[in-house]
Order: C-alpha cells, then structure tokens, then sequence
C-alpha cells in the first residue's frame, strides 16, 4: 500500500490538472548561452568576410541538448540523429558544394563557446562547422480522466494522463578561421502521448518530437546550403 501511495504522489506532484503549455521565449534564451555585446563586437562582426575554399570540408557539432525542466526530462544526442543530419552530404557532394563532412567530438573540443568549438574543427581541419543546439520541454497534465486516478489501480489501466513534448533545434554555420556566419537554421516539432499515469514515458514522446524536428531541420539545411552555392 505504501509504494501505490507514493506512486500517487508522483503522479499528483508531476502532472498538472490542465495543460500549461510552452513558452518558447523562454527556451529559445535557454538554448544558447547569452553575452554581454559590444560596439567593438559589432565593429568586428561587420569587417569579417567570408573566405570558404569551394568545395569545403563542413564539421558539425552536436552541442550538449538543455531541458526546459532539467530534473524531468533531460535527453542526449545519439548516433541516429547524427546520422540523420548526415543524409544531406550525398547530394552536397555531387554538386561540388563540399568535399567532406563529418562529427567532431565532444573529446576534440576544449569548451563551450564558439572559439572552442572553431577550434576542434579546425583540429579535425574543417573548412566551416555547423553547431547543432537543442532544447526540450514536456507538458505533462491529466485529462478528464485524471480524477479516476483517487482509485490507485486506476492508475495502470486509466488513459487519464496526457505527456506534449516540444523539441526546438537550431543550427549556425561558422567560418572555422574567422567566425564568419554564412548561415543558420531553426526547426521544433511536438509529439503527445495518451496513457495511463504508470506507463508514460517522458523520454519516449520526446524522442518522437526530436526525429520530426530532425528531419525538418535535415531539409531547411539543404535548401540553405543549396542557396548558399548559388550566390
């Protein structure tokens, strides 16, 4: 009885009685560590000029993903969605437009801002590295169904609990010697799961969310790349 009663706290304690929704504001401040700018900032931005060999050798970093709730639904990046961004090389290749491209690691990489990373791409002797960052947040809330969940065994056969997951990617390609921005790229997609409270998977619907938002991203990049060549 104990363990049902606990069980039912989890659920009270993690699930809302209606939906509270994403503030995507907030996450997309969240996704990338913000800086103080300066004049002298801007003034170096607009003297830099693009200087990419032509076809060029494109790395791509894949930066550690943040959550909206850390404690609830933190994920990682795995091989299969490096993999999916990878899919744009065959057809970057036959155009000329790159000579290679691959994943550094984070071992190659000796920190977190863009100089580091410019760095291990340029150890890895990359032309350019696109920087891949992502975030998630899960809204997690009991349907209509949900005051069933007063009878504890109600819990594992009552469709009363609904998990939305909202994953947003966004991707920056850097001059590997200068830090000149050609391009960037943003992607989200959501997923929802229906279930009852004992069987839902935060990690689960946000995987669902991360593959759509992947494969958006996949082909936003390739029609910016494609732009890219034709200037």
């Amino acid at each position: 009885m104990k363990k049902y009663l606990v069980l039912l706290l989890v659920v009270t304690i993690t699930a809302c009685a209606s939906s509270r929704g994403f503030d995507r504001s907030n996450l997309r401040n969240q996704m990338i560590d913000q800086k103080v700018v300066t004049e002298e900032d801007i003034k170096k931005a607009l003297e830099l000029k693009p200087q990419l060999p032509t076809p060029f050798r494109l790395a791509i970093y894949f930066a550690p993903p943040k959550s909206g709730s850390p404690r609830r639904n933190s994920w990682k990046w795995v091989g299969e969605d490096k993999d999916k961004v990878l899919e744009i090389a065959p057809e970057l290749k036959n155009k000329k437009v790159i000579s290679d491209v691959f994943v550094i690691p984070d071992s190659i990489v000796e920190g977190k801002d863009n100089k580091a990373i410019r760095l291990g791409a340029a150890r890895a002797g990359a032309d350019a590295v696109l920087i891949i960052n992502g975030i998630s947040d899960v809204d997690r809330y009991n349907n209509i169904l949900g005051p069933l969940y007063i009878f504890l065994l109600t819990l594992v056969f009552i469709p009363g609990t609904e998990a939305d997951a909202l994953v947003m990617i966004d991707a920056a390609m850097w001059d590997v010697r200068n830090q000149y921005l050609y391009l960037s790229a943003e992607a989200e997609a959501t997923a929802k799961e229906t279930r009852p409270a004992f069987f839902v998977e935060e990690s689960r619907v946000i995987k669902v969310a991360k593959t759509e938002a992947l494969a958006a991203l996949k082909k936003e990049l390739e029609a910016r790349l494609a732009n890219f060549v034709s200037k």
